[in-house]
C-alpha cells in the first residue's frame, strides 16, 4: 500500500494537509514518527540508510540533472539560504558536472 493509499484509506485524512499519516488513529506523524516509519519502508524495500535528509539529496540533484534552477528549488522548498540547496545538492554535484561537459563538449 502506497502513502496515498494509505492516506486515502483513513477516515478524514484526505482534509489533513500533511504527506504522513499514522495507520493507528488516522492522525499526521510527529517528526519523531517520521523516522522510524521511514526506517520500516526503507528495510522494507532493502534500502538501506534511508532517512528524510538523504530523499532531500536525491531531489535537489534529480532537479538541477533536470535544468531546474537553484532559485526555483529554495521555493519548493521553502529555503531562504543558498547553504540548503548547496548542502543538499553537493553529493552528486560531481556528476551532474561531468553529465554536462559530455552534453556541451
Amino acid at each position: 500500500m502506497t502513502s496515498s493509499d494509505t492516506k486515502g484509506a483513513l477516515k478524514g485524512a484526505a482534509e489533513v494537509p500533511q504527506l504522513w499519516m499514522a495507520e493507528r488513529g488516522g492522525k499526521p506523524l510527529s517528526p519523531n514518527g517520521v523516522k522510524p516509519m521511514l526506517k520500516r519502508r526503507g528495510a522494507a524495500t532493502g534500502v538501506t540508510n534511508t532517512h528524510a535528509h538523504r530523499w532531500r539529496a536525491n531531489f535537489a540533484h534529480e532537479w538541477h540533472r533536470a535544468g531546474g534552477n537553484t532559485g526555483d528549488l529554495m521555493l519548493l522548498r521553502g529555503w531562504a539560504s543558498e547553504d540548503m540547496p548547496r548542502r543538499y545538492g553537493a553529493s552528486a554535484a560531481t556528476e551532474r558536472a561531468q553529465e554536462l561537459q559530455v552534453r556541451v563538449a
